[in-house]
């Protein structure tokens, strides 16, 4: 699997009918707004029909791969049940606009990285979420 480059955002987005499209959009044609998103320099997509919009990134292996709690949400992302998905919490951030994930995709141990995607989630579509305390697994010695 190739590294991720992170130059385009993926845009889900509800259409009438309970319909929905996804549009992949370079990131200099990308913008947030209080109103929406940008696309380009002539559409604007109100927050009231974005579902979430992704972005690729990859990200060092280090200390911080073990946690102490994580986050446990239940999206809207258009269909009956709607998502659940749990990352840990130093991979979550409640923006003023969205609720932010990083969400493991896979991991390379050989390079050093994980791929992760970057999961933007409008407050209008965050059904709820938790923090949940994780007790550390700590191996018993075999002596």
């Amino acid at each position: 699997m190739s590294a991720p480059d992170g130059s385009t955002y993926r845009v889900h987005l509800a259409d009438p009918g309970g319909r929905s499209s996804v549009l992949d959009v370079p990131t200099e044609d990308f913008e947030t707004t209080e109103r929406g998103i940008a696309l380009g320099s002539v559409t604007v997509v109100p927050w009231h029909r974005v579902i979430r919009y992704t972005r690729e990134v990859a990200q060092p292996i280090d200390d911080t791969f073990l946690t102490r709690a994580e986050i446990r949400a239940w999206l809207d992302d258009g269909s009956d049940e709607g998502e659940r998905i749990l990352v840990r919490a130093d991979r979550f951030d409640s923006g003023a606009l969205t609720a932010d994930f990083l969400v493991e995709r896979t991991l390379d141990v050989e390079a050093g990285m994980v791929h992760l995607t970057k999961l933007h989630v409008p407050w209008g579509r965050v059904l709820e979420y938790e923090r949940v305390p994780v007790t550390a697994q700590v191996p018993s010695r075999p002596d």
